[in-house]
């Protein structure tokens, strides 16, 4: 096998593209690729939720570049922290092809600092949302359709605009459609909006963990390991997305490294840094107190019984929680990813050495 060199390292630690080494998760992406490009969508907004690295933004991308490959499809990507209205049509705009439409149709946009002035234009926008419908008026008679993704979306007064105006385009049967990725507490902000009917009605996605055996082929492949080795990387990432990567690459650089011969828990620890530097530190600090208090308990009772998986009424006996309180705290904390309860009456975490951080936070 050709020697591996650290310049050539195929996992990645950056975020926000799709990375060379990239496991697809066909069942839900091709979902929502058919929900969009079917005749008529069942959902002309969805959700993508999870965890902080659980692959949001990836499969976005992955779903974004998938539909831009269907003909009379245009894709946008929407930064959340814009005016959004203003920036679709400014994006829209910008799309050579798109803009020559436009200008055929004497549509004039200079208010909003789009182009130029129009001499004896057909129709002069007047604000954002007004330059939106001419446009999308255009796009329609050319049977085209279009896909605006926005990443990380939260709650603020731009989106309730930006939630009205898409009610309204589609109730003229304008084909303009959102995707949007979210935490999950902040997706759950927006649709509590119930006057945003067009958010209201978009339909959440939870991000699975990635297939256990696809990362282990992947690893094995990619890496040059066995099957058995494979597989032990394979189960310490628990299909965390970020895991996936990181572990990958420390792995890939201490063969490099150390003559050919990486070795596992060297590894681990280079993980577990990683984790907590580019993930576990952020999912912390969004923790209410409480919620610190569970996961702090947790830690206490696997270290001194040994096993992963805690009992739900040693946990609250701990607390000196009653159910009903519990209940609030353990349905959070498994809606936000962080635990499961893989059997009944049981709580895990879901994250690769998270408990480890959790401890070290506690003290």
């Amino acid at each position: 096998m050709k020697p591996k060199k650290l310049e050539d390292n195929p996992y990645t630690l950056q975020f926000s593209y799709i990375p060379p080494q990239f496991i697809e998760r066909l069942s839900l992406s091709s979902e929502i690729i058919s929900n969009y490009t079917r005749d008529v969508p069942t959902y002309r907004g969805m959700f993508i939720s999870g965890i902080r690295g659980s692959g949001k933004t990836v499969l976005m991308g992955y779903i974004r570049k998938k539909i831009a490959e269907y003909k009379n499809w245009i894709t946008v990507d929407i930064n959340p922290e814009s005016d959004i209205l203003r920036s679709l049509a400014s994006s829209l705009y910008l799309i050579p092809s798109i803009k020559n439409l436009f200008v055929k149709a004497k549509l004039d946009f200079s208010i909003l600092g789009i182009g130029v002035s129009v001499e004896k234009a057909n129709l002069v926008a007047s604000n954002e949302e007004d330059a939106v419908k001419m446009m999308l008026d255009v796009l329609k008679r050319e049977k085209k359709k279009i896909l605006i993704t926005i990443d990380e979306v939260t709650y603020n007064e731009d989106i309730s605009k930006f939630s009205h105006a898409m009610s309204s385009y589609a109730n003229v049967g304008y084909d303009i459609y959102v995707l949007m990725t979210g935490l999950i507490e902040n997706i759950k902000e927006i649709k509590n909006k119930k006057s945003l009917t067009f958010l209201y009605r978009a339909k959440v996605k939870e991000l699975d963990n990635l297939n256990l055996l696809a990362i282990s082929n992947n690893y094995k492949s990619t890496l040059g390991i066995n099957e058995d080795e494979a597989d032990v990387l394979a189960r310490e990432s628990k299909g965390y997305s970020l895991a996936f990567q990181a572990l990958g690459y420390h792995y890939w650089n201490d063969i490099c490294n150390h003559n050919g011969i990486a070795q596992f828990d060297r590894v681990r620890d280079e993980l577990y840094v990683t984790l907590s530097e580019l993930s576990y530190e952020k999912i912390w600090e969004e923790l209410s107190f409480q919620d610190k208090n569970v996961v702090s308990e947790m830690c206490r009772i696997i270290e001194r019984t040994g096993n992963n998986a805690v009992k739900i009424d040693d946990i609250r006996n701990g607390l000196n929680k009653t159910s009903n309180t519990f209940n609030t705290y353990r349905k959070r904390l498994i809606e936000k990813g962080i635990v499961v309860s893989s059997q009944y009456g049981y709580l895990e975490f879901t994250l690769p050495g998270f408990g480890r951080f959790v401890k070290l936070q506690s003290c």
